[in-house]
């Protein structure tokens, strides 16, 4: 199972400070824009209550 290009340790290192830098560049972008993304509020809908049902044969409490 060997893989078919062989990293070595400069090859890693050199994608780790790629990625590095991408991050970097991505948490500038959402710090530098907290207000833009603020999302809305979310307010729970408004739903009309069920009326209570009472058992057939009973009568409603006055």
């Amino acid at each position: 199972m060997a893989a078919a290009k062989k990293q070595t340790k400069q090859d890693l290192e050199a994608k780790i400070a790629e990625l590095e830098a991408k991050l970097n560049q991505l948490s500038d972008q959402l710090t530098s824009k907290p207000a833009e993304t603020k999302p809305a509020e979310v307010k729970p809908a408004e739903t009309a209550k069920p009326k209570p049902t009472l058992p057939k044969g009973s009568t409603p409490k006055p």
